[in-house]
């Protein structure tokens, strides 16, 4: 039951034992058995202390009532036991304020003197007073002073509620609410309050270090306006109105200085202090978007120098192919230099021998034995002539058949058996100044529908490979090159050496760009790479390697006797800018 309702009940109360009171003296007067009247009268009198009584110690209240000219004081019983007191004690005048808390005295008497003076109708106060145990009560008390004809305050009366418990649940809350708001205000992420229309209710310290502002300027500041983009305000709103609450939306907002802060925001609705508001929470994830960007420009420079790193690799790779190409016709210009200088000194021998005879028949001393021998010698040198010139012949034919393929990669049908010859035949020269062997065991008529350039290419490096890596200066040694044929669709090819082999750590790399152990000494770790490349790329095959330390190491390439159709090329023509 409220105070109100208390001091409400408690007139009812006093004005029925009045007028009962008024009606019995009244009955009195006129009745001749009076005593009978006084005596309903007191029992009624009795009827209504009881009931006030009750009401007072249902609702834990007490009562006064202050006569001013007597300087006399009346409280209710219940007054003493809100005070801790088993039985009534005597309660003088000042049993009242010797009670009041040093503290509240001051206050609560110049509050009381405020009123009797006529400067309030009613005062309603809270104070603390002295409990029997020693503790103190929260008293809430609400009073009216009563005056007489001349306005001089005559006497007053009032409620007091013990609000001790109420005051505890309010220091309770307070503190809970306080710790809240510590909570709240040092919380490393922004805690806003604000309304759909875009007004502030409250923010954090956070917020106020996020957007850059200082907080009286930030709750002036229109919410939109803070936004990079104040559509994606409406966007979030629109959003939560389709979707409820929700978290995690990345959004952008501006300072005031123009840099852009990005926060992670997450939304729901609230009740503050009556009204609807919106409840938003943003963690400030600037720097990890700045950390995206990084990565992604770093990203995109890794990419372009992957790119540029692949146009060095192809290039290095035509060089290498080129300086192939360039041993293979240094190789073969000096094997052609030996027939084609022998035929040249058989077709000086047979000019000198020539004029000589012409000598001898100007000068009539030409015998039959002189133009026999000349005879003779001529055929010899003739046979010899024409031996070298089919020699050198058939080397331009090769290195012209091996360099055409080579440098142009076009695509024929070929013998597998014939085409490892004319590769091994183009590098005579630089087998010659070793002390190897190199036997081939290819089955017959072993026909390719191939790109003999690509092939001769692998072929090639795989040699070179050998003599570099596989022998040492002077080594003895045999390269076993074989084909078969497996199945009715695929070849496989294995090249063998019985060299040095590779180290098994190094074994897996074999086939890396730039991986070489020979840095410094004439490797450029593009051979096997090359190879790697062509026979998965052009050739459509595969290539694996074994190898055994101190015995040698073994190619095995399986290669479709029909090659894979090379992808088109598109051709795009050049417009003036």
């Amino acid at each position: 039951m409220s105070v109100e309702l208390v001091i409400v009940a408690l007139l009812v109360l006093l004005v029925a034992g009045l007028a009962g009171a008024l009606v019995g003296l009244r009955v009195g007067r006129r009745c001749p058995d009076s005593d009978v009247v006084k005596r309903q009268a007191a029992a009624a009198h009795r009827d209504v202390g009881e009931r006030l009584e009750m009401a007072l110690d249902a609702t834990g209240a007490a009562v006064w009532d202050a006569d001013l000219i007597a300087g006399t004081c009346w409280w209710s019983d219940t007054f003493p036991r809100m005070l801790g007191y088993q039985d009534i004690p005597a309660m003088p005048p000042n049993f009242w304020e010797v009670r009041l808390h040093p503290e509240d005295r001051d206050r609560v008497l110049a509050h009381i003197a405020s009123h009797l003076a006529g400067e309030s109708a009613s005062y309603v106060y809270e104070y603390r007073m002295r409990h029997e145990t020693g503790g103190w009560l929260w008293i809430s008390a609400k009073g009216r002073a009563m005056h007489d004809a001349d306005g001089r305050p005559v006497r007053y009366a009032g409620i007091m509620t013990d609000i001790t418990e109420a005051r505890r649940q309010e220091e309770r809350l307070r503190a809970s609410e306080e710790r809240l708001l510590k909570i709240m205000e040092t919380a490393p992420i922004a805690l806003n309050v604000t309304t759909r229309d875009g007004r502030w209710l409250f923010c954090n310290a956070q917020s106020v270090r996020l957007m850059g502002r200082p907080r009286t300027e930030l709750m002036k500041t229109w919410v939109p306006d803070l936004y990079a983009d104040p559509a994606d305000r409406l966007a979030l709103i629109q959003r939560y109105d389709r979707e409820g609450a929700f978290r995690d939306a990345e959004i952008r907002f501006r300072k005031p200085d123009g840099s852009i802060v990005w926060a992670l925001s997450s939304w729901s609705v609230i009740d503050f202090d009556g009204e609807s508001a919106l409840l938003t929470w943003l963690y400030d994830i600037t720097d990890r978007k700045a950390a995206e960007s990084a990565l992604i420009r770093a990203r995109e420079e890794a990419e372009h120098a992957l790119a540029e790193l692949r146009e060095a690799q192809e290039s290095l790779i035509q060089a290498e192919t080129m300086a192939s190409l360039g041993q293979l016709v240094a190789g073969v210009a000096h094997e052609i230099n030996t027939p084609i200088g022998i035929g040249l000194t058989a077709a000086s021998h047979i000019g000198e021998q020539a004029d000589r005879l012409r000598e001898r028949f100007t000068d009539g001393q030409l015998r039959k034995s002189d133009f026999v021998d000349f005879l003779s010698e001529l055929a010899e040198s003739s046979r010899l002539l024409m031996a070298n010139i089919d020699r050198a012949a058939s080397l331009v034919q090769s290195f012209k058949q091996v360099a055409v393929d080579q440098s142009s990669g076009d695509r024929r049908v070929f013998e597998l058996g014939g085409y490892i010859a004319e590769v091994l035949f183009s590098l005579r020269p630089r087998l010659k100044r070793t002390r190897l062997t190199v036997e081939v065991d290819c089955a017959e008529g072993l026909m390719l529908d191939s790109y003999p350039g690509a092939f001769g290419q692998v072929l090639t490096n795989l040699v070179i490979n050998a003599l570099v890596h596989a022998y040492g200066d002077g080594a003895v040694g045999v390269i076993r090159i074989t084909a078969q044929p497996e199945g009715d669709s695929r070849v496989r090819l294995d090249f063998m050496d019985d060299g040095a082999g590779i180290a098994p750590e190094h074994l897996p790399k074999v086939f890396e760009p730039f991986f070489t152990t020979k840095r410094g000494q004439g490797g450029s770790g593009l051979g096997l790479h090359i190879v790697f490349n062509t026979v998965t790329g052009p050739l459509g095959g595969t290539v694996s390697v074994q190898s055994w330390p101190g015995q040698g190491t073994r190619f095995t390439i399986k290669l479709p006797r029909e090659a894979p159709a090379a992808a088109p090329v598109v051709e795009t023509e050049a417009t003036a800018p």
